[in-house]
């Protein structure tokens, strides 16, 4: 066994050139940690946050990469549950834009055999996202309807997917060309671009819908969202887009986002109406059994193909800053993954 990896790293904020390959020199797995060799690793948004400096808690030089899918190569001590050999999915946040690495072997779980690496690791991060909002945070029943934003993308379809899975109705914004993306998954295609979204929700939905899933944060969450829904809906905010579109830092939107960030309470009660905050990895280390049990299941629906990730673009690991600035400039539809 190897224990030198390749790895895109940043010694620095800034654009998408500051990613720079390396080789770096693997220490043996510790207590509780296991060696992976990685099949591949997505591309998440919030890599690109990170490379800006403003993810919370994560500061340069790191090496990024929210999940990977990929194969047990050595136990560290105290690991049980686990073998050589396994394949396995795991939740890292950093560290995953990598050949091979050491990780903490609570945050894998069992990834099935048969599924290409790039489908399953566009239904980690993005398919625990998208399950966690849907069945744990606003829960809608059979014939309700809900409101996703940026459908055409790789939390959004999924949540189409899963609305279309549990019988419920869903709207879906997204551009025009990806008209086709929302429909073929069942859902309702509202192109944001056109028109006041909020009332064309209210008038497809016969009233509102019960649940508005929102990534851009800011006054979008206080004059789409919140107006969509229905007396009794839930907003759940789990991204702030609007802040850093287009892969820059936009003063203005940050600024706009803490404006807007004071709700009517008494608006909200006499509707019976909330909104709520969701972190995929907030949620993770606070609830590790409820982490494990919905990556797996997510995994499983994935292996049966029930839920079939979309994935935009495979890149080689060395590619990483070009797959980042395809992401920044939001034309693709699905999932960008990187493998080694």
């Amino acid at each position: 066994m190897t224990d030198i990896a390749q790895e895109m790293h940043m010694a620095r904020t800034g654009p998408a050139k500051v990613l720079k390959a390396r080789e770096v020199t693997l220490a043996a797995p510790s207590a509780g940690e296991v060696r992976v060799a990685i099949e591949a690793a997505g591309i998440a948004f919030a890599d690109i946050v990170m490379r800006q400096g403003l993810y919370p808690g994560v500061k340069a030089p790191v090496t990024p990469g929210y999940d990977l899918i990929g194969r047990v190569e050595a136990l560290g001590p105290g690991v049980e549950g686990l073998t050589v050999g396994d394949r396995v999915a795991g939740l890292t946040v950093t560290g995953s834009y990598a050949s091979r690495r050491n990780v903490e072997a609570r945050w894998l779980v069992p990834a099935p055999e048969g599924v290409a690496a790039e489908t399953l690791v566009a239904g980690v991060l993005n398919g625990l996202t998208a399950w966690q909002m849907f069945h744990r945070i606003a829960v809608a029943q059979p014939g309700e309807w809900v409101l996703v934003h940026g459908a055409g993308g790789g939390v959004g379809s999924l949540l189409l997917e899963l609305a279309r899975r549990a019988g419920v109705r869903a709207i879906g914004t997204a551009s025009a060309g990806k008209r086709g993306v929302v429909e073929a998954r069942g859902g309702v295609h509202l192109d944001y671009r056109a028109g006041d979204v909020a009332v064309a929700a209210r008038e497809i939905s016969s009233g509102g819908v019960v649940a508005a899933y929102d990534h851009i944060g800011g006054k979008h969450l206080k004059t789409v969202s919140i107006p969509a829904l229905r007396s009794g809906g839930t907003a759940v905010l789990y991204g702030g887009y609007d802040a850093t579109r287009g892969g820059k830092l936009r003063p203005g939107a940050v600024l706009d986002m803490l404006l807007n960030n004071s709700l009517s309470v008494l608006g909200l009660f006499s509707a019976s109406q909330g909104v709520v905050g969701y972190n995929v990895t907030s949620w993770r280390d606070a609830r590790p059994a409820a982490f494990r049990q919905d990556l797996t299941t997510v995994m499983d629906l994935i292996g049966s193909g029930e839920l079939d990730p979309m994935v935009a673009r495979v890149l080689p690991l060395s590619e990483a800053a070009e797959g980042q600035r395809l992401l920044e400039g939001a034309t693709l539809a699905g999932k960008i993954v990187l493998k080694p």
